[in-house]
């Protein structure tokens, strides 16, 4: 159970290894998008577009914030001569 925990809080950090609030809030807007769709198909509820495009460009944002925070720390080569910027 300890190993699941660990492994459950990595899906939170950062390359540092801290908490990363960005991908908790990216978490939480993927997981009422996918929410309100499963209640709009499975109900007769009708979704709330205004809400649900809000939702979407918060999970596009989320996901942007975190791909760079990614990319952030690798090198780039310079595609002439191989060397490093």
């Amino acid at each position: 159970m300890k190993t699941f925990f660990k492994w459950f809080s990595g899906f939170f950090e950062d390359q540092k290894g801290s908490a990363s609030s960005k991908r908790a809030v990216l978490y939480w807007a993927m997981g009422l998008v996918t929410y309100m769709v499963v209640k709009n198909a499975t109900t007769e509820a009708i979704l709330n577009m205004e809400l649900f495009w809000g939702l979407i460009g918060l999970v596009v944002v989320g996901l942007g914030m975190s791909t760079s925070e990614f990319f952030k720390n690798l090198p780039i080569k310079n595609n002439k001569n191989g060397d490093e910027v």
